[in-house]
């Protein structure tokens, strides 16, 4: 090669490291290197010719490529191999070697090396292959969770169809939640409204808690915020002002969620759960507690709605209100006079029927339509010292509410700014919702008595449930303004072209609605064979 200049002046110049060692030589020292070698190694010339190649090995060469080579130049083969290498000042780089052997008359005098660095590459291959791990890593992950989430879910829902009482779901519930790996405790709570705190009403996975209450205006704590709001809340960081039970801060629990408990517009109290995890509650934990806190909900609701027609006893509930809490409180206030409460119909919206006494009914109409709450005031009838009124509401009203889950009104009056209004709860349904959905319309109002009295053989609500079903919106809509309007006094008040044009039908449109739901009621009324 040292006849040729031009030839050893390319292999210097060339881009990659080469090397050319002695095969005839014990060890195959090197007896050539070119410029590129020594820019990628760090190693001169002088500390490398003379020497195998394998100076470059170190602690993290792998053995396979290592002995691929070696098998090679003993059979005298060509080879390809990629190996880890070390530079002079010790960093490491990924290699690329090629070797080949050349021969003279059939006979192996040398072996010419190339050697390319390939981190880059190698490095990016090592990053594609971690990525696809920790994506298989996570879809096992993903996976086992699933599954187990799945299995939560199945489990509770399956308990909570068997479930035959609320302390039985609240039991079952809990106990489940507890048992699963990944939560510690948990317990289900519910709204006391005389005194305003959640009281323990199932646990599992720590004490009793029977003792123990909490304050719904506790600041800052997770269960009670979930209560108030109705928004679910996760806590990754729990310190000691934030646990106030006991033995909870004791078992090192790290996580709580609080979750809650929402049906039919009614909240049924609220499932805490612990963890000792400060991830344990990531997007799919909440999820899935999310949907067990709907099923629990959804299984109080389902059998509170089925006590209904079982339980014998009904309840009243009295309730003092503020100005601020129903419209008609204020427009007594505003206006300076007396409301009282003749009944309610429905026409897309709700339709509240009140008569006003000793008041300017135009006075009345104008402050009406400037209220909160009322989309039109219409003045029914009129008299001396007393005129009729209908209030069109929202069709969220908290009337509409009340009527969905069977309570019926039993009396709602307000002079100068104070009210009063008596609630009937029909058997079955709990109290406590219902003084719930009431409060947080009303959030001044006071539960000032609660009177329990014998069921009858069949409610008023249940009768007048019979009849509606059997009345179109629009007959009942004719029906309840001719009643309370007085249209079948002796001295009538209202009259049907008046009606009429309330509802925005002809006068005999009206008599046919009307006439059609008097003949259902009498066939309602003689069909139960009630005597004269």
């Amino acid at each position: 090669m040292g006849n040729d200049p031009p030839i050893e002046r390319a292999i210097d110049e060339a881009p990659i490291g080469i090397t050319i060692a002695d095969a005839r030589q014990p060890d195959e020292p090197l007896i050539y290197l070119n410029d590129a070698f020594e820019r990628l190694t760090g190693y001169p010339k002088d500390e490398t010719v003379g020497v195998n190649c394998r100076f470059l090995q170190g602690e993290n060469t792998e053995d396979e490529p290592v002995a691929a080579m070696r098998e090679a130049i003993a059979n005298e083969e060509p080879v390809s191999v990629e190996l880890r290498n070390y530079r002079k000042d010790g960093t490491e780089f990924w290699n690329k070697v090629d070797i080949a052997p050349l021969r003279e008359e059939g006979e192996t005098t040398h072996f010419v090396g190339f050697q390319t660095d390939v981190t880059a590459r190698k490095e990016a291959e090592f990053e594609i292959k971690r990525r696809i791990e920790e994506v298989e890593r996570e879809r096992e992950k993903l996976r086992r969770l699933l599954e187990r989430i799945d299995g939560l879910l199945e489990d509770v829902t399956q308990a909570l169809v068997h479930a035959t009482s609320r302390d039985g779901v609240a039991r079952t519930a809990c106990r489940r939640l507890a048992d699963d790996d990944a939560y510690d405790a948990a317990w289900i709570g519910e709204r006391v409204p005389t005194t305003d705190e959640i009281d323990p009403e199932a646990w599992a996975g720590t004490r009793d808690l029977s003792d123990v209450t909490l304050a719904v205006d506790s600041e800052g704590d997770p269960s009670a915020r979930a209560l108030v709001t109705g928004t679910a809340q996760f806590v990754s960081e729990l310190d000691e002002a934030r646990s106030w039970h006991e033995e909870i801060r004791a078992r090192e629990v790290r996580a709580m969620a609080a979750v809650p408990l929402v049906a039919g517009g009614t909240t049924y109290g609220v499932l805490t759960v612990y963890a000792r995890q400060h991830d344990a509650f990531d997007e799919h934990e909440r999820v899935v507690l999310k949907s067990i806190g709907r099923a629990i909900a959804s299984s109080f609701d389902a059998l509170e709605s089925r006590r209904i027609l079982t339980v014998d006893t009904a309840v009243e509930l009295d309730f003092s209100l503020g100005k601020e809490d129903l419209f008609f409180v204020g427009l007594s206030e505003s206006a300076g006079c007396r409301f009282s409460y003749e009944g309610t119909a429905h026409d897309g919206d709700s339709l509240a029927f009140f008569t006003v006494y000793d008041a300017d009914p135009e006075t009345v109409r104008d402050l009406a339509r400037r209220a909160e709450g009322v989309q039109d005031a219409i003045l029914l009838t009129a008299g001396e010292t007393s005129s009729l009124f209908e209030f069109r509401l929202g069709e969220t009203s908290l009337i509409t509410r009340l009527a969905e889950r069977g309570v019926r009104i039993g009396s709602m009056t307000a002079s100068e700014g104070e009210g009063h209004v008596r609630l009937v709860v029909p058997a079955g349904v709990r109290p406590r919702s219902v003084v719930e959905a009431f409060s947080e319309s009303c959030p001044t109002a006071e539960l000032v008595g609660r009177h329990e009295h014998e069921r009858p053989p069949q409610t008023d609500a249940e009768y007048r449930l019979s009849v509606e079903e059997r009345l179109t919106d629009r007959q009942l809509l004719a029906l309840r303004k001719a009643y309370v309007s007085g249209y079948f006094d002796p001295q009538r008040r209202a009259s049907g072209s008046e009606l009429a044009a309330s509802m925005g039908i002809s006068r005999a449109t009206f008599h046919q609605h009307l006439r059609a739901a008097q003949r259902k009621l009498l066939g309602e009324f003689f069909d139960r064979g009630i005597p004269d």
